[in-house]
């Protein structure tokens, strides 16, 4: 269960840095799980950026909002950047477990509950104790074949036993974006904000680009940008 932010094109990642500390801190929008209670996500966060055409990936076990290592990256410059804050469901809080998760050309975050079992290929050997790591591999296990969003659609209308399977899954180059989720519209539905030449798409609205356009992904999109 996490907050994730996916932002390509013009902004300012030290917006987006500010923004998901307060969607971590639970100061933001109101939703099925923080309605009786505070529901923070301070199980470590995890982004990634392009740089010269190469994914660069951080992790760490730290809240996003109690971590000075975050800092570092306020003034980096880039056209695509993901962001993810953790609350922890299956599996603790240890460096194995952090989100993203990394495996030949593909980064992977994850929004959700897998409870279970999921089929993977042999190559892959899982190095935590997650659903995502496992809800990772069954996805792009392919046989070697160039993942798709048919693909990739087909695998996730395979899963019968979920919370929420909303993932970020990119190459740097491609990038699927699911909002696909069993319970809790409210929580798991990410919204989109799109103009000029920015896209950003997020758990939840965010604060600093609160008055421009968003708009509902529906349940079962999958995007591919």
């Amino acid at each position: 269960m996490c907050r994730m932010i996916f932002a390509k094109g013009k902004f300012d990642v030290n917006m987006l840095i500010d923004d998901m500390i307060l969607m971590a801190l639970d100061k933001n929008e109101r939703h099925e799980e923080n309605a009786d209670k505070i529901f923070q996500h301070g199980d470590g966060w995890g982004l990634c950026y392009l740089q010269n055409s190469e994914l660069i990936v951080h992790r760490s076990v730290r809240p996003i909002f109690d971590d000075p290592a975050i800092d570092q990256f306020r003034s980096l410059k880039t056209d695509m950047f993901i962001l993810h804050a953790r609350h922890a469901s299956l599996g603790k809080v240890v460096p194995a477990n952090v989100h993203p998760f990394e495996s030949q050309r593909y980064v992977f975050f994850h929004n959700g509950t897998i409870y279970e079992d999921l089929p993977f290929d042999r190559e892959f050997h899982p190095r935590g104790t997650t659903d995502s790591e496992r809800y990772f591999y069954y996805l792009i296990s392919s046989k070697n074949q160039e993942i798709d969003r048919l693909q990739l659609q087909e695998k996730l209308t395979r899963l019968t036993d979920f919370s929420g399977a909303n993932f970020i899954l990119t190459t740097g180059q491609k990038t699927f974006i699911a909002n696909w989720y069993a319970i809790n519209p409210r929580y798991y539905t990410m919204k989109k904000m799109s103009e000029n030449s920015t896209t950003i798409i997020s758990s939840e609205i965010l604060p600093h680009f609160r008055q421009k356009n968003w708009e509902p992904l529906k349940n079962h999109d999958i995007l591919e940008i």
